[in-house]
């Protein structure tokens, strides 16, 4: 039961400082983008109560982004190479039609 709890307690540890941190850019750098009605307020909520004062929307969010991009990048970057490879022979069969 005691391992448990300290897991938890890393965990959530663990959370605040990769998510619950401010960005290293400014927001008005960054664009508009449209998010689900229930989404928005959870990620309010969550940034409000659990960040307290120094974690705004935007500093989540770009962390939970950036967090998802390291973890994912090799499965992104072979979708994204195979798109614009077929996108490109596409282009080509066109071209010589």
């Amino acid at each position: 039961m005691i391992w448990k709890r300290w897991n938890r307690q890393a965990a959530k540890r663990s959370y605040r400082l990769r998510y619950l941190k401010k960005a290293d850019t400014v927001a008005r750098r960054g664009k508009l983008v449209y998010v689900r009605q229930e989404y928005h307020d959870r990620i309010r909520r969550i940034a409000r109560v659990i960040g307290g004062d120094d974690v705004t929307l935007f500093s989540y969010i770009d962390n939970v982004l950036a967090e998802h991009f390291a973890a994912h990048k090799e499965v992104i970057s072979s979708l994204y190479d195979e798109q614009t490879r077929t996108m490109s022979l596409r282009t080509q069969s066109q071209r010589c039609c």
